[in-house]
């Protein structure tokens, strides 16, 4: 059963242009991952795009492997990994993703431009939690099951620079600020990249418009999706008003960065008068998919992983 396609593709090149034989060079996506925005998901859409061939994966396993500075993120060793591949292998990917920070198309020998996904930072500082805390194999584990149990005590601890300001670290191209030194200027320096460098910053909590808006900019039609990779309801928990207070004044660049983003985010979709009779009928087709997606997406992958236990 094949994917109805999503109508009204955004024309380019010489499509849009009505010009002669040399169309404009069509630029690489840099798909900027940030942990626990619904990235699994928005990359199995992602590489569904795309050959094979011209999508290059940085994976974690591989980051984990290189030397590192104490406890920073491994997205802050992806731009060095890939700085430092062959050419050749730089130059043939026409989709990269990675958990990443700005930066990394300076070393793309073609013309790139950036996407990604931004979350309300107490729910994306919630979940982070909830997957270190249920994944014995994550780096953090242990440490949080010995000594930092609760949320509050893990954020206030320091242990996980992701805890602080995470979005406005990984978009202003931040390496080495040490936890609780974020500074405004970070948080311009990101607004300032978003308007230069990224042709769509969607949001978690408005998954399905974030793909319309990706379809209008890169004229994607095969974007229909199951989840994957959630935290079970089971194990999600109310968090407490003073918790929330403290999450929020960890967060404060990431709270203005979210909201600035929502309000250019409401914009585009205000300015376009067929996004909401789209919405719905991209809506209608996905509930038709979704039986479909979950053998031919979610099956597999639960049972590689159940026989690898």
């Amino acid at each position: 059963m094949a994917e109805p396609p999503i109508r009204h593709a955004r024309r380019t090149g010489n499509e849009a242009t009505g010009l002669g034989a040399n169309p404009p060079e069509p630029r690489v996506v840099i798909f900027l991952h940030i942990g626990k925005t619904a990235g699994t998901t928005m990359r199995r859409i992602l590489r569904r795009q795309f050959r094979s061939t011209e999508v290059l994966l940085i994976r974690n396993r591989i980051l984990r492997a290189l030397p590192r500075d104490g406890g920073r993120p491994n997205r802050e060793l992806s731009i060095e990994y890939f700085a430092n591949l062959p050419e050749e292998e730089r130059a043939r990917a026409r989709l990269i993703i990675a958990h990443t920070v700005f930066g990394l198309h300076r070393f793309v020998p073609h013309p790139a431009t950036y996407l990604t996904l931004l979350r309300d930072p107490v729910a994306l500082t919630m979940s982070q939690y909830a997957y270190v805390a249920r994944n014995p194999r994550h780096p953090l584990h242990a440490e949080l099951v010995e000594r930092h149990p609760t949320l509050e005590h893990y954020i206030r601890s320091g242990v996980a620079i992701e805890t602080d300001n995470s979005q406005t670290r990984a978009i202003s191209g931040d390496i080495g600020t040490p936890f609780g030194g974020c500074t405004d200027e970070m948080l311009e320096t990101a607004k300032r990249n978003i308007e230069q460098h990224f042709s769509v910053v969607g949001l978690t909590e408005r998954f399905d418009e974030s793909l319309l808006l990706m379809h209008r900019a890169f004229g994607w039609s095969r974007l229909y999706y199951v989840r994957a990779n959630v935290t079970p309801q089971r194990r999600r928990e109310p968090v407490s008003p003073s918790t929330r207070r403290v999450i929020e004044e960890q967060n404060r660049l990431d709270a203005e960065l979210y909201a600035w983003a929502a309000s250019r985010f409401r914009a585009s979709i205000e300015s376009d008068p067929t996004f909401e009779r789209d919405l719905r009928r991209f809506r209608r087709r996905n509930a038709l998919y979704r039986p479909l997606g979950m053998v031919t997406s979610n099956l597999p992958r639960q049972l590689v992983r159940s026989w690898r236990r």
